[in-house]
């Protein structure tokens, strides 16, 4: 199934190019603005030329460049049927949100061992079950859904382990057990954060929050996340 988004996607891509382009061929118009764009980008390449002037000369390249595009029909008619693409899925993810369970074990010798990397995946569901990791910073990215990060069943090394996690659009549930100190850092353009007594809304704003068992606590976890649209609550277990 992720095989046959990959390529819906890869050959939706290809066709909105190729549409662009055989539009400007057809449309003196648009072919005119793209030859100037082209004609600026070239210019402000030019040996002996300031770098005052070389960078105006981008603006305007880059400016004639994206009206060409952003006034062809394939361009617009792409854009719906991506966020068409993008609201099915959202609908998809909301019913099925991504659950990652996270275990790990105490750090061993980084010498003659495999890496192991965590993929990230803007559509489609994922599952990680059972799978242990050597503790390392962990970097989680998300497209448009919901999803639960579970430490119900982390064994985090003794100290401060990191944890990431940002996604465009959607709810992030955090499940984290009562003995791990915490420093959550969340930021939004638009969303609500639920944390213990903390119930507020988040307008393009970043807030930090301490446990209060974060100074005491043998094992403590500092969480970053980020999200475009959405809301993050955090669940003692």
């Amino acid at each position: 199934m992720k095989k046959i988004e990959s390529s819906f996607l890869f050959v939706f891509v290809v066709a909105v190019a190729v549409g662009i382009g055989l539009e400007m061929l057809f449309k003196w118009q648009l072919l005119f603005l793209f030859a100037i764009g082209i004609c600026f980008l070239f210019s402000s390449r030019r040996a002996g030329i300031t770098k005052k002037t070389a960078k105006y000369h981008m603006i305007i390249a880059v400016t004639f460049l994206l009206m060409s595009v952003l006034l062809t029909v394939s361009f617009k008619f792409g854009l719906v049927i991506a966020a068409i693409f993008a609201i099915i899925h959202y609908i998809h993810r909301k019913r099925a949100p991504q659950l990652l369970m996270v275990k790990t074990c105490e750090p061993a010798s980084k010498i003659d061992k495999a890496n192991h990397f965590i993929r990230n995946q803007w559509f489609g569901n994922r599952r990680m079950l059972d799978v242990v990791y050597e503790w390392d910073d962990i970097n989680v990215q998300t497209g448009i859904g919901d999803t639960i990060i579970d430490l119900g069943n982390t064994v985090l090394p003794t100290g401060e382990s990191v944890i990431m996690i940002r996604s465009i659009s959607g709810k992030i549930r955090l499940l984290i057990p009562f003995d791990l100190g915490i420093c959550l850092e969340h930021s939004a353009i638009f969303g609500n954060l639920q944390y213990d007594k903390i119930n507020t809304t988040v307008q393009n704003n970043t807030i930090k929050v301490y446990s209060d068992n974060y100074e005491t606590a043998v094992r403590k976890v500092k969480i970053t996340t980020s999200v475009v649209f959405g809301d993050l609550e955090v669940i003692r277990l």
